[in-house]
Parts: structure tokens; C-alpha cells; sequence
């Protein structure tokens, strides 16, 4: 009976760090998420040494994403295991090794690879440099990592692929990172059943409902692109006027 008991207290503390863990993921996702809104705005009006500021929160909050994630894996790995008979001292063993080998990585190492800050990047390069493409975000053969730094570099399309024209209400894929307008895809994966083939050409993912997140960072790209548009529209007519 005391292993059985022993046994469930373990799983009750794995579901519980969990639960834990992904209430405090969850927290740091919406930080980041107001970074790259709050960036988007300061670039615009020409803040430079402001979202340099907000680059550097962001690049915290990722730092302290790879530290819960370290700190779950160790915890869930202690509490599904019999075999430590001091947990207290392996934990902090663990935690002392990967701290140390996190903090001797480079910054192209550290965040290079990240997909959070490869797209917060790159969106506030949008900004002034719409159709450009931006350059290496730590410098060119700095770093092994360097090669998948090109991800940052990919141009996102501010029309949806299903409609063809301007995104609306844009929502965009957790699995495959294409975005669509959120009625159009809707009705899509409702005529699918729920379920169906990103509608994006060459793409293999598979797409319902759930993959789907509002992006609001995206949605304030389309409109400063319009206002673009219109402002070079306006422009071009006052010269032929002129």
C-alpha cells in the first residue's frame, strides 16, 4: 500500500509541476507578445534606443523561458524516479551544470535559434524595410548557429493565400507558421470537417482549429503596410497633379 500511495504522489507532483510549468509558459508567451507589439509601434515612430531596450527584455524573457523549462525537466525527471535518494542535491547539481553551460553560449547560440526572437526580429524590420531583406542578426560566420538564423530572414505575405487579397482578422498557424485571414480559414476547415491540408502550396502540415492563434503583431504589419500604400498613393497623385 505505501508504494502504491508512493507511486500516486508522484504522479499528483509531475501533474501539478505540469500544470505549474505551463500556467508560467503560457505568462511569459504573453510578454513576448506584448514586446513585439509595444517594438512595432516604437519603430514606427523612429524609438530606436527604446526597442533596443525592449530587444534586451525580450532577450531576458527568454532567458528566463530556458530556465523553466530546465527547471521542469529536472522536476519531472525527480519525481518519476526511485532511484535518487537525495533529489535536493541532484537538482542543484543538474541546475549548476546547465546554468553554467547556458551562460557560456554566445548571443547567436542563445537566441539565434529562437523562433520568438527570430519573428520579433524580423517583424520590426518590417517596419522600415518592407520587401527588403534583413541582414544576419549577429553578423555573417559568427557562429555554427548562424545557418539557421535564416528563418529570420524569410518575407511574410500580407494576403492571405486563400483569398488572395488583404489579411483580415489574420490568425496564423502554431504547426506551420502560415497565416490566413481568420473568416476564410474558418470556413475552410469547416467545409473540411474541421480538419484539412494548410491550403498554402508546397505545404504538408495539417491544420484545425486548435493550431490556429490570433496575431495581433501580424494585423498591425497589414494596416502600417495600407497606410504605406496610401500615403505613396497620395503622394504619387499630389506629383501628378503637380
Amino acid at each position: 500500500m505505501v508504494v502504491v500511495r508512493l507511486t500516486e504522489v508522484k504522479k499528483e507532483t509531475v501533474e501539478l509541476t505540469e500544470r505549474k510549468y505551463n500556467y508560467m509558459g503560457d505568462a511569459i508567451a504573453l510578454a513576448v507578445r506584448a514586446c513585439t507589439l509595444t517594438a512595432l509601434d516604437l519603430e514606427e515612430i523612429g524609438d530606436t534606443t527604446t526597442v533596443a531596450e525592449v530587444d534586451q527584455s525580450l532577450r531576458q524573457l527568454l532567458d528566463a523561458q530556458h530556465q523553466l523549462e530546465v527547471e521542469e525537466r529536472l522536476l519531472t525527471s525527480l519525481c518519476s524516479s526511485s532511484e535518487h535518494e537525495d533529489p535536493e542535491s541532484v537538482y542543484m547539481k543538474e541546475w549548476e551544470k546547465d546554468s553554467k553551460k547556458y551562460a557560456a553560449l554566445g548571443e547567436a547560440a542563445k537566441y539565434g535559434a529562437n523562433k520568438e526572437y527570430c519573428e520579433f526580429r524580423q517583424q520590426v524590420w518590417n517596419v522600415k524595410h518592407e520587401g527588403e531583406t534583413m541582414p544576419p542578426l549577429f553578423g555573417a560566420g559568427g557562429n555554427d548557429s548562424d545557418e539557421e538564423l535564416t528563418i529570420a530572414g524569410a518575407r511574410r505575405t500580407y494576403k492571405c493565400p486563400i483569398t488572395t487579397t488583404w489579411l483580415v482578422d489574420p490568425v496564423t498557424s502554431k504547426t506551420c507558421k502560415h497565416s490566413f485571414s481568420k473568416q476564410a480559414i474558418t470556413d475552410y476547415l469547416r467545409a473540411k470537417g474541421g480538419r484539412g491540408a494548410c491550403p498554402v502550396g508546397g505545404c504538408s502540415r495539417v491544420l484545425n482549429r486548435e493550431d490556429l492563434a490570433a496575431d495581433p503583431a501580424l494585423e498591425r504589419n497589414v494596416a502600417r503596410r495600407l497606410r504605406q500604400l496610401e500615403a505613396e498613393e497620395s503622394s504619387a497623385t499630389y506629383t501628378m497633379v503637380q
